[in-house]
């Protein structure tokens, strides 16, 4: 390239599937077990068939193939009829629930199944485990192993320009500032993906839960999404939702309500912490709290005070006796 200028104006627009999610390559979606994550496949799977939006992502439609290899045919046709509810089944949507492992054809299969299906941009693996090949010491250990796998699919993947997700179970190793480091498997696994998907629930039973996402071809996101009806739904970005549940504990913390139901007459209230612990008892608010924790507790709370409900927190001192707290509800009307 002597004396060549790289031409930045012209760059190949992303072909995704989802768009700003899912683009072609090699994908892993991995989450504890039972907590949804078939569900979760099928449902992106036929939302892409039919071109419908997943996750309030819009969809290309496609040719689509969804790979269910722990499911029987009856419980696919179940879990089919539960999402669509009547809808005719689209014919773009294809599922199989046999295929060969990497060591035993799986390759060429897919190979014709590509050639006898125009147009298949999505491939769904659920799960991944049941196409692993026979470990060979040869491979140059799990890494080796791992590497060589992904590397097969990551290859087939490239070479129709279309995308392969993975399930896959996380393990039980976990790093609370990096959700992705949960997912089963060496780096050789994780290293040769183009995009990872992990899924959290704080429990089993739990509707609602957190899916990160980090791709190559996608910002980086968390957002929380809540199983209704069969179908997970989006329902906030993990910060607006902390930050409902932030507001929320405030709202009903003892303290913070028995402030708020002081200042209901006159705007103000003062006394010591014992008299606001007797008020608060008096008004069916209880606060299990001793007096000189009760004043430490607000002084954390003087900020969310300020900015959530407008009231300003003061004190007196009283020499060697406790002090006395001043509250104030500001008024914005400018009465």
């Amino acid at each position: 390239m002597k004396g060549d200028m790289i031409d930045l104006e012209h760059v190949e627009k992303i072909d995704f599937i989802i768009n700003d999610m899912l683009s072609p390559g090699l994908s892993m979606l991995a989450a504890d077990p039972k907590i949804g994550k078939s569900w979760f496949a099928l449902l992106m799977c036929l939302c892409v068939a039919q071109g419908r939006k997943f996750l309030g992502y819009d969809t290309n439609k496609c040719n689509c193939l969804y790979l269910a290899l722990e499911d029987s045919d009856n419980r696919m046709k179940t879990r089919i009829k539960r999402i669509f509810d009547g809808d005719k089944l689209p014919n773009t949507f294809n599922y199989c629930i046999d295929i060969n492992d990497l060591s035993n054809g799986f390759i060429e299969q897919m190979e014709l199944v590509y050639q006898s299906m125009t147009d298949l941009r999505l491939v769904i693996v659920d799960t991944l485990q049941c196409i692993r090949g026979q470990y060979n010491n040869r491979d140059g250990g799990a890494y080796g192993y791992d590497y060589k796998e992904m590397n097969k699919l990551k290859s087939f993947a490239k070479k129709h320009n279309l995308a392969m997700l993975l399930i896959h179970h996380t393990s039980k190793m976990d790093n609370p500032n990096d959700p992705f480091f949960s997912i089963s498997g060496t780096r050789g696994l994780t290293g040769a993906l183009d995009l990872m998907m992990v899924m959290k629930k704080e429990n089993v039973s739990d509707k609602q839960a957190k899916l990160y996402i980090r791709g190559r071809d996608v910002d980086s996101d968390a957002f929380v999404i809540e199983m209704q009806d069969c179908k997970w739904i989006k329902v906030g970005t993990l910060e607006e939702m902390q930050e409902m549940d932030a507001l929320r504990k405030y709202r009903n913390n003892p303290t913070v309500m028995a402030i708020n139901k002081s200042l209901e007459e006159t705007g103000q209230w003062r006394g010591r912490m014992t008299e606001l612990v007797e008020y608060a008892e008096k008004h069916g608010i209880q606060i299990n709290s001793t007096p000189r924790q009760l004043s430490d507790e607000i002084k954390k709370l003087e900020y969310q005070l300020k900015m959530i409900d407008n009231i300003e927190h003061g004190t007196i001192s009283k020499g060697k006796a406790s002090s006395v707290h001043i509250f104030k509800l500001c008024r914005t009307d400018n009465r």
